[in-house]
């Protein structure tokens, strides 16, 4: 998860996104980006030595900022194998719906939280990946 250091207009995030998905396809990389009231929550998959050098790289981005890594691990498959990165942006709207507020202070949300399986942002998640494969 990361702060835009500047907000970034949609053709910036068109041109980013653009960069980033023809990159990700030639390291194996797949995943989802989330844009959430000005910060990133990514989700990246692949081998773990691509993961790394991806990780790197963005934490030397200058679009990014607060960087934090949330979790890492090993999974069986992936969960977004067709995506080189889905992209979504989810509005306050789409927040109130789903935790009941417009505000979600996504630090709390992921760092506080014990009840991951019903975590507002995995609702997001969720959500968008069933609309992709409707």
């Amino acid at each position: 998860m990361s702060s835009q250091s500047r907000i970034m207009s949609k053709k910036s995030i068109e041109d980013f996104l653009f960069e980033v998905r023809d990159k990700n396809k030639q390291l194996a990389i797949t995943g989802i980006l989330l844009l959430i009231q000005g910060k990133f929550v990514q989700y990246i998959e692949g081998p773990a030595e691509e993961i790394d050098k991806v990780y790197k790289s963005i934490s030397k981005d200058k679009r990014h900022t607060e960087m934090i890594l949330l979790d890492s691990g090993n999974l069986d498959d992936r969960q977004f194998k067709n995506w080189s990165m889905a992209y979504k942006e989810v509005n306050d709207k789409q927040i109130k719906e789903i935790v009941g507020e417009e505000n979600l202070n996504l630090e709390d949300a992921f760092l506080s939280r014990k009840d991951n399986k019903n975590h507002p942002v995995l609702t997001v998640l969720y959500d968008f990946v069933k609309a992709l494969s409707s």
